[in-house]
């Protein structure tokens, strides 16, 4: 069994059914790490979902990346787990790569958004 080391910095949260994670345009501050159950991209119009993270899964690097804001509302369907990693544990691992890194992890950010 492999065991995880979880930064002491996350905070881990229990949702329930229909409960929001992020809504469009608020200020990606965090990124996500799913333990138990499901997270849903929805559409703008917010009737379509169009992508889902399930346990194990991350979302929100990408966008945490590029200081962005969320394109899209996160709901959970049925008892969700969720670990939040704020963006300044991401930037400070960052910080810590050669200049080289540093910039390719930047231009793959852009490329995203």
């Amino acid at each position: 069994m492999t065991r995880r080391r979880i930064s002491p910095q996350s905070t881990l949260i229990k949702m329930f059914d229909g409960e929001v994670l992020f809504r469009e345009g608020d200020p990606a501050r965090c990124f996500y790490l799913v333990e138990k159950g499901r997270v849903q991209i929805l559409n703008r119009a917010g009737d379509l979902i169009t992508a889902c993270y399930e346990t194990d899964q991350l979302l929100g690097i990408s966008e945490v990346l590029a200081q962005a804001r969320w394109t899209h509302t996160a709901t959970v369907a049925g008892a969700t787990i969720i670990r939040v990693f704020p963006a300044n544990l991401l930037f400070s691992k960052i910080d810590d790569m050669p200049a080289a890194h540093q910039q390719f992890i930047g231009e793959v950010a852009r490329l995203a958004h």
